[in-house]
């Protein structure tokens, strides 16, 4: 009877440290396969919040190995509702609720809200950003805010031109040169446009003006640093309205899955696309809807003297400033990124914010070069509002409201948001000697 009093008891002992550690937080290394025993010393969490679920195959993979590498930490990633996802992570990480991230993903355009709420970190490794070896220099002013780097450059997303390579034998540099193409293009039945891109989404459209004016600076974080009104941006503005003429687009019908569709059934010979497309065409092409080839080249300039850039949006993982593990946590991002990343493409079919990536399909380095001339959305709270505005802008520019008045207005409305001052004017300027597009082409005959 003692014997069996004595066995009770161990069992119960036993079964109490279990339900202990388990409600602690930490695990028994029984995954780690390390051959670590039952009762080794167990990990402390690093909590990894994301929204994206084209992320879960990739985050699970190398938070895994991650987790097999050391016996100290473990890093649990888990896929949260994109709805008022930032005010979730600031929810929890005020509270200290016990599930806060440690390390989260966000867009850049966020980065500044989130650094002004404490949830971002500085990293503590600035030396890989200190020349563009590991990340470009667009990916590291995306994730630089207020002159500190609080997050590390994971993916991004920019718009690039696309060719059908059976149509095109000389590149396009400029819009004229698509243009010069088009009028002495003898078009074979298949082909209904020349160019075509959804003039209704400002992705697409944003290059025209994207070198010609500034919201927020170098970094997009300076509310002194706003040029939105002037010469430049009025004549960019003016050639996208002559576009009308050539390649006559609806707004409201035209929008980017069909354009992407028409393209890959060969009835578009140039389009304005994301890097999404790659992997769209190839499913095309899987099926047999794409039987062509296609090349992916940087914007063109509207002309060989007005100059374009796109815009480019980079999602990153942040450091939570709240975190306790803050160090570790910044150790995990490092080598998730720099030292586990080269199937990320293939898992995702995102391409890398990192300098020099080599993709499994080569169509991407094309989206590669654009990403690297273009211009990270701003980080400025102020000025939210102005991309909804500045689509607003092109669509009535493209119907053919005055591009002078428009752009105008639209300073105004911006710099109403930011000043917070209703009565805010922006003083008309003359209209800059329009670059007509026929004059151009013909010599000025």
């Amino acid at each position: 009877m003692k014997n069996r009093l004595i066995s009770v008891l161990l069992v119960v002992m036993l079964l109490a440290g279990l339900i202990w550690v388990a409600s602690s937080g930490y695990t028994l290394g029984l995954d780690d396969n390390s051959g670590a025993s039952l009762f080794a010393v167990g990990k402390t969490t690093i909590n990894l919040w994301y929204n994206d679920d084209t992320l879960t195959d990739y985050l699970n993979e190398v938070t895994v190995k991650y987790n097999e590498s050391q016996n100290t930490y473990r890093v649990e990633p888990e896929l949260k509702d994109g709805v008022d996802y930032l005010e979730t992570i600031n929810s929890a990480s005020v509270n200290n609720d016990d599930d806060m991230p440690d390390i989260y993903i966000i867009s850049n355009d966020t980065l500044g809200k989130a650094a002004l709420a404490g949830l971002s970190a500085t990293v503590d490794d600035p030396d890989i950003f200190a020349d563009n070896t590991v990340f470009p220099e667009t990916a590291v002013d995306a994730v630089t805010y207020n002159g500190e780097v609080v997050a590390y450059p994971f993916y991004f997303e920019t718009a690039a031109l696309l060719y059908n390579t059976e149509y095109v034998e000389d590149l396009p540099a400029t819009i004229l040169d698509i243009i010069d193409f088009a009028n002495n293009y003898n078009a074979p039945e298949t082909v209904s446009s020349v160019f075509n891109w959804d003039v209704g989404d400002i992705f697409y459209n944003y290059y025209f003006v994207g070198d010609q004016i500034n919201v927020g600076g170098q970094y997009g974080d300076n509310v002194d640093d706003i040029d939105i009104y002037n010469e430049n941006a009025i004549k960019s503005l003016q050639v996208y309205q002559q576009l009308n003429q050539y390649f006559s687009i609806d707004t409201k019908d035209c929008g980017y899955s069909s354009v992407l569709s028409d393209f890959a059934a060969g009835k578009t010979v140039f389009t304005v696309a994301t890097s999404d497309a790659v992997n769209s065409l190839s499913q095309y092409a899987a099926d047999g809807t794409f039987t062509g080839n296609y090349g992916v080249l940087q914007l063109p300039d509207i002309t060989d003297s007005l100059t374009t850039r796109g815009l480019s949006v980079t999602n990153c993982m942040v450091v939570n400033g709240y975190s306790k593990e803050q160090t570790e946590a910044n150790s995990f991002i490092r080598y998730a990124l720099l030292e586990n990343s080269s199937d990320f493409f293939d898992r995702t079919g995102k391409p890398l914010a990192q300098s020099n990536v080599t993709y499994s399909d080569e169509h991407m380095n094309g989206f590669s070069d654009a990403y690297k001339d273009s211009r990270p959305i701003s980080k400025m709270r102020a000025a939210s509002d102005f991309w909804m505005l500045l689509e607003n802008s092109f669509a009535e520019v493209w119907d053919g409201a005055d591009p002078n008045e428009t752009l105008r207005t639209l300073d105004q409305q911006t710099m109403v948001q930011i000043t917070g001052d209703d009565s805010y004017t922006v003083e008309a300027i003359a209209d800059p000697d329009k670059i007509d597009i026929n004059a151009e082409l013909t010599g000025g005959e």
